[in-house]
């Protein structure tokens, strides 16, 4: 009797674990629904345009995130012009494997990217938060480039393929502005500038980065637009 009690416990925990993986399922498909609906509606409320996936966004940019692990897609991507430049907002995943066996486990990583195209090639310079293994390879390969400010130094990790054009856009001026966002991980890139953040991107969120991009961009000295054949 005693075993039939405890069979039927069993039968039942089953069932429940079952119906609540089901009922999260759901939940999860819903979620992602709605946002699909209400980025849709944003973008048609902008004059912009709406694409469930891109897949073309996943090999038009280098550099992290970019270029890493298994399964990439662009989803949720909104297009549209800000300040008469063209732009894409747009979720980036990629995915990685860890362990063998029963062990395997596989990891979802999420992205927010906006890009804002400049009009112009630029050498890649990118500046993102400072973090201990950042500043421990950067140095060890020579790639983290330090500047005047101690304090942005400590605050951001810096790289650039032309450490002369990464000092001329890194100016005092731009460097104490940039300590306003500690959080900011940007990167100049061909011809555009990005901003990116772990997690999906969020619709007000947009504009915000869009106008902190417009910032950055205005901080760059005309000097640096000419050589490069361009205005800002």
């Amino acid at each position: 009797m005693e075993g039939g009690v405890f069979g039927g416990a069993v039968v039942l925990l089953v069932v429940g674990f079952v119906g609540l993986m089901v009922v999260l399922v759901v939940f999860s498909y819903l979620q992602a629904k709605k946002r699909r609906e209400e980025l849709a509606a944003f973008a048609a409320s902008r004059g912009w345009t709406y694409a469930a996936s891109d897949q073309r966004l996943v090999d038009r940019f280098e550099g992290a995130p970019f270029g890493r692990g298994d399964d990439r897609r662009a989803t949720n991507v909104v297009y549209g012009h800000h300040a008469d430049r063209p732009f894409v907002a747009f979720d980036y995943q990629y995915e990685t494997t860890s362990g063998t066996g029963e062990d395997r486990r596989t990891t979802t990583h999420t992205y927010s990217v906006v890009c804002l195209a400049l009009g112009v090639t630029v050498p890649s310079l990118s500046v993102s938060p400072e973090n201990v293994f950042g500043r421990f390879f950067g140095r060890l390969t020579n790639s983290d480039i330090e500047l005047e400010l101690e304090d942005f130094n400590r605050a951001f990790t810096v790289t650039s393929t032309d450490r002369k054009f990464a000092s001329d856009v890194l100016h005092p001026q731009m460097m104490e502005m940039l300590l306003q966002w500690p959080d900011l991980a940007w990167r100049l890139e061909r011809d555009s500038i990005l901003v990116f953040r772990t997690g999906r991107h969020a619709i007000p969120e947009i504009d915000g980065k869009l106008a902190v991009m417009d910032q950055i961009l205005a901080a760059v000295p005309e000097f640096v637009w000419q050589s490069l054949g361009g205005r800002s």
